[in-house]
C-alpha cells in the first residue's frame, strides 16, 4: 500500500525521475541521468520487488557521499 494511487504511480514516477535528475545536473548531465534516471529506477523496482523499505537507496546515498560518483567512474572504465 503506497499513497500514490495505482491509477497515477507512473505519473509520480515519471515526475520523481524529472526532479531527481534535475536536482543532480550540477554533476553534469551524464551523471545527472545516471543518478537521476537509472539509479531511481533501479531503486523504485528493487523496493516494489524486493526490500520494500529505503535502507538500500538511504546506503547506496552514503556511499556515494563518501565516496563520490568518481567511484562509479572508477568502476565503470576499470579494464579499459
Amino acid at each position: 500500500m503506497t499513497s500514490v494511487s495505482e491509477k497515477n504511480k507512473w505519473k509520480a514516477l515519471a515526475f520523481s525521475t524529472l526532479i531527481r535528475f534535475s536536482f543532480h545536473t550540477y554533476q553534469g548531465l551524464l551523471w545527472a541521468l545516471v543518478i537521476g534516471v537509472i539509479y531511481g529506477l533501479f531503486y523504485y523496482f528493487m523496493y516494489k520487488k524486493v526490500v520494500k523499505n529505503l535502507l538500500p537507496f538511504f546506503l547506496m546515498h552514503a556511499l556515494a557521499d563518501m565516496f563520490g560518483s568518481s567511484l562509479m567512474y572508477l568502476l565503470i572504465n576499470w579494464g579499459s
